[in-house]
C-alpha cells in the first residue's frame, strides 16, 4: 500500500493574505503505537510458521490443534488450525527471574461460609441503621468476596427483597418494604 499525499499552501510569513506556493505533504493515517506494532509483527510471523525471538527473554512459537488420528490420511488440512501460542523462556531470563520464595501469611482469599439466612440477617441489621448498602459494605458484613457478594445482592434484587438505585460503580441497594425472607 502506498502512502497518500496532498498539497497545502505554506502560511504567509508576513501574516497577510498573499497567495503562497503549494507543497506536498503526507496525509496522516493515524499513529501506530509500539504495542500494536510488536503484536502485529509477532502474530504475522507466527502465522507464517516462524519462531519469533524476543530479545533475551525467549522464543514465541505457534501450536496446532487437530483431532488425534492413527493414519495421516484420516485428517484434512481444513480440520487443522492454530491453537495456543507458546513462549519458551531462555535459561538466562529464567535465572534472572529466580528469587527467594516464602509462604504467604494469609494464603488465598476465600469467602466466609455463612448460611443465606445469616447473611440476610446481617443485611437487615445493617439496613436498620443505614439507608442503603453497597457491594463493598455487603462484602464487609458477610465476609463474601466481591463476585459472590454481587451475585448475592443481585439474587435478592431478582427475588424482590432489594431495589437497585444507580448503576455501575455507583450502584446502591435499598430494602423493599413489602417482602420478608422466610429462609
Amino acid at each position: 500500500m502506498a502512502a497518500e499525499y496532498d498539497f497545502q499552501r505554506r502560511p504567509s510569513s508576513k501574516g497577510d493574505d498573499e497567495l503562497q506556493p503549494l507543497y506536498s505533504r503526507i496525509v496522516n493515517k493515524g499513529t501506530i503505537m509500539m504495542e500494536r506494532l510488536v503484536q502485529d509483527r509477532i502474530s504475522y510471523y507466527l502465522s507464517e510458521g516462524h519462531h519469533v525471538q524476543l530479545g533475551d527473554i525467549g522464543y514465541f512459537s505457534a501450536g496446532l490443534q487437530a483431532r488425534p488420528v492413527m493414519d495421516p490420511k484420516e485428517i484434512h488440512s481444513q480440520t487443522i488450525f492454530f491453537g495456543k501460542v507458546h513462549l519458551r523462556v531462555s535459561p538466562d531470563f529464567r535465572k534472572r527471574c529466580a528469587g527467594s520464595v516464602e509462604r504467604a501469611k494469609y494464603g488465598f482469599r476465600k469467602s466466609a461460609e455463612l448460611s443465606g439466612a445469616e447473611r440476610y440477617r446481617r443485611l437487615l441489621a445493617f439496613l436498620e441503621t443505614h439507608p442503603f448498602i453497597t457491594r463493598h459494605d455487603y462484602s464487609g458484613i458477610t465476609g463474601l468476596l466481591k463476585n459472590k457478594a454481587l451475585n448475592d445482592l443481585n439474587l435478592l434484587v431478582e427475588k424482590g427483597y432489594l431495589n437497585v438505585i444507580g448503576q455501575g460503580s455507583h450502584k446502591v441497594y435499598v430494602r423493599t418494604d413489602n417482602k420478608v425472607v422466610t429462609e
